[in-house]
């Protein structure tokens, strides 16, 4: 069973996603550079570029009290609103997504892309859009 947590400055505020994605994709490149050689073709290594990830699912809506929900800590809009108070206060968010097998995804993201909307039912449906955050040391 896939768990998603979301958090703000250092666990200040945590939500768990209700319903986890069915999937998701992480990609992580790297900016090697191609250049022509005397002897032909070079890749250079470059370095690692920024992770990202992109979540689909649902929040859902008061009184749809779904037996599948991991959490029922908000409802509906107030995810969509807590999201976007977090936005807003312009901090890295940590994602933590845990799987019963061990494996885990543990990375400061910026949410660079929020779309929501509401179904017929009341049940609002959302994809979220996230980097990865390099936090800068000295």
């Amino acid at each position: 069973m896939v768990q998603v947590f979301l958090s703000i400055n250092n666990n200040e505020e945590v939500i768990q996603l209700p319903v986890p994605p069915a999937d998701y994709n992480v990609p992580s490149p790297w900016k090697n550079e191609q250049m022509s050689g005397l002897q032909g073709p070079l890749n250079l290594i470059g370095l690692r570029g920024l992770r990202s990830i992109e979540i689909q699912s649902f929040f859902p809506a008061i009184g749809h009290d779904y037996p599948f929900l991991q959490s029922r800590e908000l409802w509906g809009m107030a995810y969509v609103e807590t999201i976007e108070r977090w936005r807003d206060r312009r901090l890295p968010v940590r994602l933590v997504i845990s799987n019963t097998n061990g494996q885990s995804l543990n990375m400061a993201v910026t949410i660079d892309d929020f779309d929501h909307g509401m179904k017929k039912d009341g049940d609002i449906y959302y994809t979220l859009k996230m980097t990865e955050f390099t936090f800068i040391t000295m």
